[in-house]
């Protein structure tokens, strides 16, 4: 296998130029953002705020070490407001700024955004976001010919699809690179994920209410179903190079909400292309490394209608254990039988993903109880008129 290619989060934290550095053979890219108030695929909102002076401090520490920045502004809903002069005016002259001090690239999840900054920024090197759900190969190719994307963070709903994902590599525009997101594990084929993204963006610029509605969908189903999580969309330290036989590039780790050991931990587990432990401790959505999360309670409705989130949020938490070396191999079902992926499958029909879970899936069957009943609580709460 060739040396896998890593584009890793930036948390706020100077210090993770340590890490940058000792594995800099294998990190390309650095992206982040600082809270500058445009839409994003993420609230990252903290105590102390990423300022953009931060972002430029880094990005002079990072030239020292061969490694690129990569500016997040991947909101995939602007209101509206992306066709107004002054909106206009604004992003592309902070756009700018960001070339002038060095900034390698920037992501960016309208396609009319796309459009005006290839425009108007030439020369910063523009990431599509994974918010654009690019699944095929059509869509790859009218985005790349009409934004000149030079990279594209690929849709998770590929993972399984060896089929496509081959395709794509063969026939995409030339100059684009293919990125994948390794790390950030949804149900397969979800059909929440654009209005999950959608939501998102408007939460992170605007505020507002924002009970996590469809994060609590998808935390039930995978405490209800162990298929789903082995069907989830991830890819293992262990299977890198079956993503790089395809012509996929660059490998993205989430997520830039975590903490600083714990960012070390899973890029040293993608650089070193092993992990020996609970595939959940690298996963960001699902992981529990170190029991930072106190036990679950059971939530009475009362509990919701506080509207205290953050404080609730560790008992709708779905966090499985997974013996990640127990799956070894697993990937070959998809790789040399499915290789189309098995979206239009019935999984009663096949089974393949509970004989993988009956092996490395250790479900918390009580635990698992007591999550489904906390968020179909949460939901009604959030139903409530």
């Amino acid at each position: 296998m060739n040396i896998p290619k890593l584009e890793v989060p930036f948390n706020g934290d100077l210090k993770l130029m340590e890490t940058y550095g000792r594995f800099r053979k294998n990190i390309a890219i650095v992206y982040g953002r600082s809270e500058d108030g445009y839409p994003q695929g993420r609230n990252t909102t903290k105590e102390q705020p990423i300022r953009i002076k931060t972002i430029f401090k880094l990005v002079d520490m990072l030239k020292s070490q061969g490694i690129r920045f990569n500016y997040l502004l991947n909101g995939s809903c602007h209101g509206n407001r992306e066709f107004g002069k002054r909106y206009k005016k604004d992003f592309v002259d902070f756009v700018k700024r960001l070339d002038d001090n060095e900034v390698y690239g920037v992501t960016i999840g309208n396609p009319f955004l796309l459009d005006l900054v290839r425009e108007r920024a030439q020369k910063i090197k523009i990431f599509g976001s994974v918010l654009l759900e690019v699944d095929n190969l059509t869509r790859l190719k009218q985005l790349g010919t009409q934004n000149g994307l030079d990279y594209i963070c690929l849709s998770k709903t590929l993972l399984k699809n060896f089929d496509a994902l081959e395709a794509i590599a063969k026939f995409k525009p030339a100059g684009v690179e293919l990125i994948v997101l390794a790390n950030d594990p949804c149900l397969h084929n979800c059909a929440l994920t654009g209005y999950h993204n959608n939501t998102l963006s408007h939460f992170s610029a605007e505020g507002g209410e924002y009970p996590n509605y469809c994060r609590l969908h998808c935390n039930a189903d995978f405490a209800k179903d162990p298929r789903k999580v082995i069907s989830a969309s991830f890819v293992r330290p262990e299977d890198l190079g079956a993503y790089q036989k395809l012509g996929i590039g660059i490998f993205k780790l989430c997520d830039r909400k975590q903490t600083t050991p714990w960012l070390i931990n899973t890029i040293e587990a993608y650089a070193n292309g092993v992990y020996n432990g609970d595939l959940s401790d690298i996963m960001a959505p699902w992981s529990n490394t170190g029991g930072k999360y106190p036990p679950i309670e059971k939530i009475q409705e009362k509990d919701f209608v506080k509207g205290d989130m953050q404080r609730i949020r560790p008992n709708i938490r779905f966090s499985p254990s997974i013996q990640n070396r127990a799956l070894d191999g697993y990937l070959e079902f998809w790789q040399k039988i499915k290789t189309g992926g098995c979206a239009n499958e019935d999984c009663d029909h096949c089974n393949y993903c509970q004989k993988i879970a009956n092996r490395a899936y250790t479900p918390s069957i009580e635990r698992d109880k007591v999550v489904v009943s906390n968020i179909t609580k949460a939901l009604k709460v959030a139903r409530r008129i």
